[in-house]
């Protein structure tokens, strides 16, 4: 039998070749959730020849504004940058737009990541959007897949959720997770418990104003995704205790399957799987202490952030309603304790149930009233 994952990759790889976007609509919702304001400086880079089309409506619209867009290219992959760097554009930046790059193409230099975080880190007004779009394609295992067919269509719908509706949403959810202890189980054998306090929530709802960034209390808050829709939170670490079950997982060239994650105060204390188990140690054990630790729990509120039919492809980070994602690694950008270099491996469940304190907030990936 070929596996759920296997099928996915076959699915997408053999997809037909994806139809433009709606790139006026695209170029309208960056920004109207950006708002910049006169003199605002706006940093684009760009992967020449991948969604051209959306980059002089970008210009255009920032400037009508009274903002100042300027363009740079994300290195060549493989090969040294060339031109003025990214770390230097900064110092006269105000708005850091994240659009769309062919990873096979295009790649963002280790030293331009920590560049782009430290400017992050500044605070004031300065802020990110991240329109990732196709790199947001991924699997339950949380590493990415091709970019199915119809995805673009998809996405761009997703772009109408009421962002209202869904950020009152996250914040009612957050206060029942801040509650008292959160459980989190799954038809798969999935049964951790964790307890939020006084971590500070990150709303994905869209907003990325200057004025939004007057309460901003960590690195993520600075980062807007678009289309918008997850409510994430690092819980304090070392209350994470359970399993972990993770039914078909890409590690390395191996596929793993019945992934089996034991925690006992935060870190994994036991790792079992079916099948694959060596390719788990292995990447793990190289990514260091933190890979070994309990690093976030996030929720989904999209309601059109739904998969395509037939497919297993999660759209965009599976910030779909009701969907839960989990991940190891280092939580800095969400104000957690863990460091890592920033490793991180996110896992999703379309079918968990969540409680927490004596209230349920989804049961078997339906997002409850």
């Amino acid at each position: 039998m070929v596996s759920a994952l296997l099928c996915g990759l076959l699915l997408a790889q053999a997809t037909p070749e994806l139809r433009p976007p709606d790139y006026v609509k695209i170029a309208d919702r960056i920004v109207a959730s950006v708002r910049a304001t006169k003199g605002e400086r706006v940093l684009i880079p760009r992967d020449p020849g991948y969604f051209d089309e959306l980059i002089p409506l970008l210009e255009a619209r920032f400037k009508k504004a009274g903002a100042a867009p300027t363009l740079t290219d994300w290195s060549p992959k493989g090969q040294p940058r060339s031109g003025e760097p990214i770390a230097q554009l900064l110092e006269t930046t105000d708005i850091f737009l994240w659009l769309p790059f062919r990873t096979t193409v295009r790649e963002v230099k280790p030293a331009e990541t920590i560049a782009i975080a430290r400017w992050t880190d500044q605070g004031g007004t300065r802020r990110q959007v991240h329109f990732h779009w196709d790199q947001g394609s991924v699997l339950p295992d949380g590493l990415p897949t091709t970019h199915p067919a119809g995805m673009d269509q998809l996405l761009v719908k997703a772009l109408d959720a009421n962002l209202l509706t869904m950020s009152a949403r996250q914040q009612r959810a957050a206060k029942v997770l801040a509650s008292g202890q959160v459980r989190v189980t799954t038809p798969a054998g999935t049964d951790i418990r964790f307890e939020i306090r006084d971590r500070p929530f990150n709303r994905q709802d869209g907003v990325a104003t200057a004025a939004r960034m007057t309460s901003a209390k960590v690195r993520v808050d600075r980062e807007v995704e678009l289309p918008a829709g997850v409510l994430r939170v690092a819980p304090v670490e070392e209350t994470a205790n359970g399993v972990i079950v993770v039914p078909e997982s890409r590690f390395g060239t191996k596929l793993v399957k019945g992934l089996r994650l034991e925690f006992k105060d935060g870190k994994v204390t036991s790792m079992i799987a079916r099948d694959g188990l060596a390719a788990v140690q292995i990447a793990l054990q190289e990514a260091g202490d933190a890979a070994l630790r309990f690093r976030e729990f996030g929720l989904g509120f999209n309601p059109l952030l739904k998969p395509l039919p037939g497919s297993p492809v999660l759209p965009y980070f599976a910030y779909g309603s009701g969907m839960v994602r989990m991940s190891l690694g280092d939580n800095e950008e969400l104000g957690g304790s863990i460091r890592g270099n920033g490793f991180r491996r996110w896992f999703f469940f379309a079918d968990a149930t969540v409680e927490a304190g004596t209230k349920r907030l989804v049961l078997n990936g339906a997002l409850l009233p």
